[in-house]
Formats: structure tokens, sequence, C-alpha cells
């Protein structure tokens, strides 16, 4: 018994100061939140020895910070549903599970948000974000206008919301007077220019034509046409493989509304090339694109079908059926990125003699790039990933292959842009009898200028070095080309 009320007594003694070292711990712990270091707050609040609300709400506030959003609402929930609740944690609660996209539970949160009066305003802001992915656009635009505060920094965010939600609703009008009205108000700020930007893009849209039409003609000089290898290429009778030509280019697009966010694209292309001499390398390849695009907040979906013909010395080459359907990502209007997998069917109607060399293929593919937007969206890099695989029915073609590229649009001046391309190809042929393993380098620069009205003029040059350790299809080619094109 003397024994139980020992214990007890020791108990009562150690038991507070435990509640007070976890409670100087929580301490320092929001200050190193409040430094701006997360992972040694959330260290500190880990090894705690009982949980409060308190505690819960800063180790939802430190994994939020770190992008570990999943675990900070399990953080967030238990410390709004602690007696007393932290009634801040609602707000960040909603944040997180809008940025989950998770729009039922936020709203929910809303709610008692709402009934509990917590930051009102900024409550107010998450819900009219919440109620646009719901396609709610008039209970959003009240939402947003319950967000004002009468502040320019956070007011102009709301005026941005708002006209964003006209555009959303085809109200065209509206949205264009809200933008200017942005651009008036609080001139010189990021939103001001975005809403300068997004103004001219809608502005554009109205007036924009339902169809497209480009045509080029361009005469270019080949010195390697027939891809002589460069093992064979000193023992080659000068101008054997060097040619010149001409290249003609027509596409036609069509686009039209499928109702809701839902849009379609029909593109059909047709590109010819003649050499003067080297007939038997002349080429014809047209192809059909049928495309549904959806769009939202920040999601671009499309799913393009592609059936595409070739011929060399106009006689059929190849056939193929493709499915690529892409998703573009919008982080910011500066940042994209797009992931996109594929599946291709080729059948070939000329092959080298013997079943190993039959290029009928199965191919598929993935790719994932990162777009930059700058100079007010006129300029453009893209950086790009692919790895692919073709699956031939013959042994000495099958091969996986990784790609990565970059591609550029640099506005040298109002009239006059660059356009650039770097690629690299590495192909390892794994079922054939040498062991065929191909290293391809191409890039390219083309100088385009806007003449008058609907013309104008290109000035391009390619280069191509393709290294293998199959001298047949090691060569190096260079093409420079010149010529004018139209659009309407």
């Amino acid at each position: 018994m003397r024994f139980v009320f020992a214990f007890l007594a020791v108990s009562l003694m150690v038991m507070p100061c435990m509640a007070a070292e976890d409670n100087e711990a929580t301490q320092r712990a929001i200050v190193q939140y409040r430094l701006e270091n997360y992972e040694e707050a959330l260290q500190i609040l880990t090894q705690l020895r009982e949980r409060t609300p308190l505690s819960d709400y800063y180790t939802g506030l430190c994994q939020k910070e770190t992008g570990n959003y999943g675990d900070a609402v399990g953080n967030f929930t238990s410390a709004v549903r602690a007696k007393p609740p932290v009634k801040d944690a609602a707000l960040d609660l909603v944040w997180a599970l809008n940025t989950l996209d998770r729009p039922d539970q936020a709203l929910e949160w809303v709610a008692w948000a709402e009934k509990e009066q917590v930051k009102p305003h900024e409550i107010a802001f998450l819900k009219g974000q919440l109620l646009v992915k719901k396609q709610r656009y008039d209970e959003a635009l009240v939402a947003f206008n319950d967000a004002r505060t009468g502040a320019p920094e956070t007011d102009q965010q709301v005026d941005l919301q708002i006209a964003i939600v006209y555009a959303l609703q085809g109200k065209n009008k509206e949205a264009s007077q809200s933008l200017k009205a942005i651009v008036t108000r609080y001139p010189g700020t990021d939103a001001a220019q975005f809403a300068s930007e997004y103004d001219q893009r809608i502005t554009e849209a109205a007036a924009a034509r339902k169809w497209h039409l480009f045509a080029g003609v361009n005469y270019f000089y080949d010195d390697n046409a027939s891809a002589v290898p460069v093992a064979r290429s000193a023992t080659t009778a000068p101008g054997n493989e060097k040619n010149s030509g001409f290249n003609e280019s027509l596409r036609f697009e069509y686009d039209t509304s499928l109702g809701g966010r839902w849009a379609g694209n029909l593109q059909y292309s047709l590109q010819n090339s003649n050499y003067t001499r080297l007939h038997e390398f002349n080429t014809l390849a047209h192809g059909l694109t049928l495309t549904a695009i959806h769009r939202d907040d920040i999601l671009l979906t499309s799913l393009p079908v592609n059936i595409s013909q070739s011929t060399l010395d106009y006689n059929n080459y190849s056939l193929q059926v493709s499915f690529r359907p892409t998703a573009t990502i919008l982080f910011s209007p500066q940042h994209l990125g797009q992931v996109t997998a594929g599946y291709t069917r080729r059948e070939m109607y000329q092959n080298a003699p013997g079943p190993q060399n039959n290029r009928d293929a199965d191919i598929y593919n993935g790719q994932a790039s990162y777009v930059f937007l700058f100079d007010e969206g006129q300029g453009m890099l893209n950086l790009r990933y692919e790895l692919f695989y073709e699956d031939t029915a013959g042994n000495e073609w099958r091969n996986l292959g990784n790609r990565l590229g970059m591609d550029g649009l640099v506005p040298l001046s109002t009239r006059t842009k660059l356009i650039f391309s770097l690629e690299g190809t590495w192909q390892d042929y794994h079922d054939s009898v040498e062991g065929r393993k191909d290293t391809i380098f191409i890039g390219s620069a083309t100088v385009n200028q806007h003449l008058m009205s609907n013309l104008y003029f290109n000035l391009q040059y390619s280069y191509t070095r393709a290294l293998s350790n199959v001298d047949l299809y090691d060569y190096q080619r260079n093409v420079v080309a010149t010529g004018f094109e139209l659009r309407f």
C-alpha cells in the first residue's frame, strides 16, 4: 500500500513536469515555424510525448509548407475537432482539401467556419474557388464579393477571380469590363498584368475564326539526300548525294465547341518534297487528326486520334494510326507541365527483303514536358523527355529509345521570330544480329519574318548527325531551306 502511495506521489510530481516540457517544446517549434525552419519545427513536434490541439495545428502547418498536404489534413482536422477547437485551423484545412481537389469535404468545413465566423473574408475567397470547381458560378460570384476587404492587395485578386468566372460563363463582355477595371484600378501590379493578358485572350477568342489555313512553298538544298554513311562518303563521287528541290505544305484547321468545357479540333495536313534529280527520294505525307479537348481552371486534356499516310517516289510507303492522350497542367500563367502517353500502329509497304526486316510495328511512348512562357506569352521554351518502344514484326528493327529535346520561340522584334529545336535520340536495337545502337542528334533554327498582312518569310537551317555501330546508319546531313508562307 505504501508503494502505491509513493508511486502516485511521484506521478503527480512528474506529470506536470512532462506537460511543462511538452509545452516548452511546442513553443520552440512555433518559433522555428515562424522563422520558416519547417523541418526543424516538425522534428520537435513529432517528438512530443503528448499531442495537443496546438501541436496538431502547427504540425499541420509545417506539413503544408513542406508539401505533405495529405497528412496536414489529418492534423488540421484533429485541431479543429478538439475541445476547445483551434478555429484558425479551419482555414488551412479548407485550403489543403481544395489543393487535394476534394471540394465536397472542403465545402463541409467552409460551412463550419462560416458558422464559427472564422476569418470570414479568407473563407469566402476559398469558397468561391471551390464553387467554381463545382461549376456553381452564380454562387461563386456571391462568395467572391463577400471576400472583399477594402484592401487593394486582396481585392485585386477577388476582382480577378470574378472576371474569370464571367469568362467561364461565356459572358465575355462582362469579363472584359472587369479585367479593364483591374488594369485601371491597380496599375503596375501582377494582377493588372495578368488581367491585361487575359483580356487580350478573351477579345481574340471572341473574334477568332473557327477555321485557319496555312500554305507554304520552300526551296531547299540537301548535302546528303540519300543519307550516305560517313565511312563511305569519302569514296562517293562528288555531288552524288547532294541535291536541291522544292517543298510544299498545306494545313487546314477547324475548331468547334462540343458543349460545356469540351471543344473539338479537326486538322488536315499535307507535305510534299520534290528533288530536282534524285526522284527516288521524293516524299509525300498527309494526315487527318481529330481531337477532343476539355478545359478547366488548371488542366487541359486533349484526346487526339491521327491517321497518316506517306509515299516514297509516290508509291505507298507507310500507314499509321495513333492515339496520344495529353494532359497540360497550368501551374501559373508562365509555367506549364505536360504529360503524354501514346500508342501507334504502323504498317509498312516497302521493306527490305527477309522477315527480319519487316518494320510493321506497335509503338508505345510516354513523354513529359515543361513549358515556360515569357515576353507576355509571345516567347516559349519547352523541355521534353520521351521514352518509346517500337515492337516491330522483324527483329532487326525492334528497339527501345530515349529522346531528350528542347524547343524555343524567341521574339526578336514585333514581326521577327527565332524558332529553334535541339534533340538527341538514343536507340537500342536489342534483337538485331549486329547489336545495333544508334545515337542521333538533330538541331534546327528558323527565322520567321512577317512581311505583310498574311504573308511570312522563312529561312531555316537543320543539321543531323547519326552515330551508329553499324556503318550503314552512320551519317551526317545539312539542309538549308527558304520560302514563303500564307496564313489565313
